[in-house]
């Protein structure tokens, strides 16, 4: 839709900021999660995640211009970004130990189905209707799903009045938010710009002072990084970035190799990569399951195999590879995610103590964050 927003809000330069604002602020917002979850409840954080999405859809669909456009996406990425490490939490917690990753693996369907239906839908209703509807049509999803959540779920869950760790909330919220930026839009200024490198620097050493003050001085650090101490929990963590480059890779480089080289419009482009989106969801609930019954270990391994396959043979597709054959491959890829994806996610929340798993969920959904910035950049600059 960036082109037909920019065109109706006649709109030239800045368009991408639609996207790096909101991706940014769901970065930032990550880290305090776990301690708000912990301090007044997941459920009431969880609602008014929910809320405040569909909040910032009705003001982005409203926007008259482009700066009150980005930020009601800012808006919106508050509520998106507590969200989902939230969500994942509470899942986890009202299930015993041998049921959580069927749990999981079940609320991964739609994790995977989303961006199965959001290009489809998406494209449809730019090309239908308007690009406003893109946002108007959270809003009742949004309160309907708050209205849900209010009367059927439980406040369960590990609860600590714990004190606000402001200097640290701060100094990771900088730091990731430098690093994110200079990711972003490393392509735009030049990756080997003074204000890149400035930028990307500036990250670095916030986080080193993050690092310092959460391990040397904070009683009640906003993110214990003591985490990473756990063998597994650090493990999971390093799978995790890494399909996450898989994914991106995907997701983000064949759409433009399908656009710009084949012609091939949005829709039919979203449609091709559907095939994906069904394997992923289709092997989520497996993948769970399995992990309840032998462990996450073999299925991480089994489900990385065909990911490793996949991405061999799209490293060698052309502009004439058959279109069935390219959707082939994206089942397979989507399938071995999906097998693999939730058994990870098990396997390193189950080596967290109780009052760890709210601020565990956020650092793993931070981790992601952070590698889905740094995956684009680094396949933007081999590309380029």
């Amino acid at each position: 839709a960036l082109d037909a927003i920019g065109d109706n809000l006649h709109a030239v330069n800045g368009i991408d900021w639609i996207i790096t604002a909101y991706l940014l602020t769901v970065g930032v917002i990550q880290s305090p999660t776990g301690w708000l979850a912990d301090r007044v409840g997941r459920k009431p954080v969880f609602v008014s995640s929910m809320l405040l999405f569909a909040l910032g859809s009705l003001c982005s669909a409203l926007a008259p211009t482009l700066p009150v456009l980005i930020a009601c996406r800012v808006l919106q990425g508050i509520g998106g970004g507590a969200m989902f490490p939230v969500g994942t939490a509470m899942t986890y917690e009202l299930f015993p130990a041998d049921r959580r990753g069927t749990a999981l693996g079940i609320q991964g369907i739609a994790l995977m189905a989303a961006p199965a239906i959001g290009p489809v839908l998406g494209g449809w209703l730019v090309t239908a209707l308007s690009w406003r509807w893109m946002f108007l049509i959270n809003i009742p999803i949004g309160i309907i799903g708050a209205t849900l959540a209010i009367r059927l779920l439980k406040n369960t869950g590990f609860r600590e009045p714990r004190p606000f760790d402001w200097r640290g909330t701060i100094l990771i919220g900088s730091g990731v938010f430098s690093i994110l930026l200079a990711f972003s839009e490393g392509a735009t200024w030049g990756w080997e710009s003074a204000r890149t490198a400035g930028v990307a620097a500036t990250g670095i050493v916030l986080l080193g002072l993050f690092a310092y003050w959460t391990l040397a001085k904070a009683r009640h650090p906003v993110v214990d990084l003591r985490m990473f101490r756990i063998t597994i929990y650090s493990m999971t963590i390093g799978v995790t970035c890494l399909i996450t480059l898989a994914q991106y890779a995907r997701v983000v480089f064949i759409p433009l190799e399908l656009e710009s080289l084949r012609g091939l419009t949005a829709l039919h482009t979203g449609a091709l990569l559907v095939p994906g989106a069904i394997g992923a969801s289709m092997a989520m609930p497996i993948g769970g399951r399995l992990a309840d019954k032998i462990g996450a270990k073999v299925p991480v391994m089994f489900g990385l195999i065909p990911v490793a396959i996949t991405n061999l043979y799209l490293s060698q597709i052309s502009p004439h590879s058959p279109e069935t054959t390219l959707m082939f491959f994206l089942f397979i890829s989507g399938r071995g995610t999906g097998s693999s994806l939730m058994p990870n996610s098990v396997g390193g929340l189950n080596s967290l103590p109780a009052p760890r798993i709210a601020t565990g969920a956020a650092l793993r959904s931070h981790s992601r964050q952070i590698a889905a910035a740094i995956a684009v950049a680094i396949l933007t600059a081999i590309v380029s």
